[in-house]
């Protein structure tokens, strides 16, 4: 299979321009947007909305403002209270009982093998005794 057969519907869908085409069709959108913010913008020595039009510049920048004061409300209201949220469910979850349980569990398991491991002779021959009949029991189907 050559490689993008199976894109071929997908690329039968796009138009294709010739890289001519494309440029004076750019260039065209440029001319154009270009000439439109000289005629609406025109250079002046007291070119400024706020002498202009003082109403629509108080509304802009009562507008800034405002999305200033939102991103800040966001910002200590919700996003800094979801932190602390996440932040004491892993302080109770991940660091109370998954680690601290597994610690815990650890030390008892080390506990228990401490104790089977005492240094007497006589009680490794009993643990070999008592390994030896579970055995039995288990070749014996009784276990």
């Amino acid at each position: 299979m050559i490689y993008g057969e199976s894109f071929r519907a997908v690329w039968s869908q796009i138009p294709h321009a010739s890289g001519l085409g494309v440029f004076l069709l750019s260039g065209a959108i440029l001319l154009i947007g270009a000439g439109a913010a000289l005629a609406l913008y025109k250079p002046a020595a007291t070119d400024s909305l706020q002498q202009k039009s003082p109403a629509l510049f108080g509304a802009l920048t009562k507008l800034r403002n405002s999305f200033d004061a939102l991103y800040g409300y966001y910002v200590a209201k919700v996003q800094d209270r979801f932190a602390m949220f996440l932040n004491m469910l892993e302080r109770l979850l991940l660091a109370g009982l998954v680690i601290r349980g597994l610690a815990g569990l650890v030390g008892l398991l080390g506990l228990g093998a401490r104790a089977l491991h005492v240094g007497k002779i006589n009680v490794y021959v009993y643990w070999f005794f008592g390994g030896v009949i579970v055995l039995w029991l288990f070749v014996t189907g009784l276990l």
